[in-house]
């Protein structure tokens, strides 16, 4: 059986007893009982009525009775739930409570008004229907917020322009013994180029811009030093062009020029033989010459 609590102040009288049929045996009917349609089960439910006044049933007290609607039927059915109290100005109120193992379904509310302690005048009210029904199911909690991968480590950017990026510190370029390391060279041309400061056996891809044409990859040596050797690609155009040094963790950038193939800056292997051999052979003339001298000055000074 479940349990209840009323807004009223209860006492233990029992409404089978008030319906008694040697009390009910003329019976008055009051105004029907008010309430919802429909009681949840774990919530409060209230039920009120009117018009069982003191005044003219002296210490009136209300008795409720709550039956299933089998219970109703049974002759022998027993309430679920039973209360009574005092009316007040001939108004009361009952708050029924029904608990989680309550059956839902249809119930039947039978009241009736009584007068003072051992009257026979019983006021009742017509009786009244609503349908218990199960608490609703709780909502599902939210699902936790999934949370955000890492962002993927940014790899340097390349970019033509010197200086728009940031040069990894401690990375410079370096004077090889080879004439050709150089930051001028024509279309076709081999340049070496000297760098350190990158990581032992990095892999670096060197790229010449403006327009980006990629002219090798290379390995920087256990020391973190880079060499690359390329040809200038055929079709660059004469100008000055930015060398990109773009590695897995390492970034450098310097200026290049591009010229033509005639600039007389360019290192050019045969001027560089061509005053030494005047100068062989003016010494071998200025040899022969003087050999030739002292013979005859030999030759005189025989005849003599």
């Amino acid at each position: 059986r479940a349990t209840a609590a009323a807004g009223l102040a209860l006492g233990t009288a029992a409404l089978g007893v008030a319906f008694a049929p040697a009390a009910l045996a003329v019976p008055e009917m009051l105004p029907p009982l008010q309430g919802e349609s429909t009681a949840t089960v774990g919530q409060p439910y209230v039920l009120s009525g009117t018009d069982c006044d003191a005044s003219t049933t002296k210490d009136a007290a209300v008795l409720v009775d709550v039956y299933t609607a089998a219970g109703y039927e049974d002759p022998n059915g027993e309430p679920v739930l039973s209360l009574d109290g005092t009316p007040e100005n001939g108004d009361w109120s009952a708050l029924l409570a029904f608990t989680a193992d309550a059956a839902t379904g249809e119930y039947v509310a039978l009241a009736v008004c009584e007068p003072y302690a051992g009257g026979d005048d019983y006021l009742l009210y017509p009786e009244f229907s609503f349908t218990l029904q199960a608490a609703p199911a709780p909502a599902p909690a939210p699902a936790p917020a999934p949370t955000p991968a890492p962002a993927p480590a940014a790899k340097p950017v390349v970019t033509s322009v010197l200086g728009t990026q940031a040069i990894t510190p401690g990375v410079t370029a370096v004077k090889a013994t080879s004439a050709v390391n150089d930051k001028l060279a024509a279309p076709g041309e081999k340049v070496v180029r000297v760098i350190k400061g990158f990581q032992p056996f990095e892999v670096v891809t060197v790229t010449l811009h403006s327009t980006p044409q990629t002219v090798g990859t290379f390995t920087a040596d256990a020391n973190g030093v880079l060499t690359a050797e390329f040809t200038v690609p055929a079709g660059t155009e004469v100008g000055d062009h930015t060398l990109v040094y773009n590695g897995t963790v390492t970034y450098y950038q310097e200026s290049f020029e591009v010229t033509g193939a005639g600039d007389p800056r360019l290192a050019y292997t045969g001027a560089s033989i061509a005053l030494p051999l005047a100068l062989g052979t003016g010494l071998v003339a200025l040899g022969g010459g003087a050999l030739l001298v002292t013979r005859r000055r030999a030759s005189g000074a025989s005849q003599a």
